[in-house]
């Protein structure tokens, strides 16, 4: 719908500027900061996820809950670990993992499944340029991913996040047309910028507050090791964090 409204705009306000501003000396300097403004608003919808623009993310979900969500995994080294913590502290969260992965480590889904995480799509091979994909690439990417968890856990999966949170009207077609629902977030980790696990640790203590989605990744060292401390230090803060009883609702 925004997408439509902005290029509505674009025809509107150009149409006008053509019937009234045509003989103006500024004419061609009109057009160009119109197209300016067009491409700036296509640009943040692309790149910024939590525009809502060319389709609707789930960012927050109801308090006083926080939901942990972890991308690109399976990890045959640190997914494990991850799991165990969650585990140990009752803590159920998202996973949504690559289809190409899901396959050589059916063991580490299973085990999200027996205990009780979320599972969803992250496409079957990650690509860098999802977003500039043909409809045929983009459709076999999420079939695919699904395909695999699918396969695996017997169940299909509803969610979805695309990669690097980019989005354009191809994307939006083929996850309607898949029937899955999208999830970003709004609270960004940064933990595969931020390599050292004290510094990340402090970083999302900052970022916690209830209703909030984070973005993590299971497949990175210092995001398994800061874990524990970090979920510690969240509880003694008052922080809820999804459990058993509120994970299948707090996304609808």
């Amino acid at each position: 719908m925004k997408h439509l409204i902005n290029i509505l705009f674009l025809v509107l306000v150009s149409g006008t500027v053509l019937l009234f501003f045509n003989e103006s000396p500024h004419f061609k300097l009109l057009l160009f900061f119109i197209g300016a403004a067009f491409f700036l608003v296509l640009s943040i919808g692309v790149i910024w996820l939590r525009a809502n623009y060319f389709l609707r993310a789930v960012h927050k979900v109801k308090t006083p809950y926080v939901l942990l969500s972890f991308d690109d995994g399976p990890n045959p080294t640190t997914t494990p670990k991850i799991l165990q913590t969650l585990h140990e502290h009752g803590i159920k969260a998202l996973f949504f993992v690559i289809g190409e992965k899901a396959e050589k480590h059916p063991e580490l889904l299973l085990q999200m499944k027996a205990q009780g995480h979320l599972i969803g799509n992250h496409t079957y091979t990650h690509p860098p340029l999802f977003a500039l994909f043909s409809f045929r690439r983009v459709w076999e990417e999420l079939h695919n991913g699904n395909r695999s968890i699918e396969q695996v856990t017997g169940e299909k999966p509803t969610w979805f996040r695309p990669p690097i949170g980019y989005t354009n009207p191809i994307i939006a077609r083929a996850v309607k047309k898949m029937g899955l629902s999208v999830v970003g977030w709004n609270k960004r980790s940064f933990d595969s910028v931020i390599r050292n696990p004290e510094t990340l640790k402090m970083r999302i203590l900052k970022l916690t507050e209830p209703g909030s989605i984070i973005l993590l990744h299971d497949n990175l060292e210092q995001t398994e090791i800061m874990l524990n401390a970090y979920i510690l230090e969240a509880k003694e803060n008052g922080t809820i964090f999804a459990d058993e009883a509120s994970i299948n609702s707090l996304l609808k």
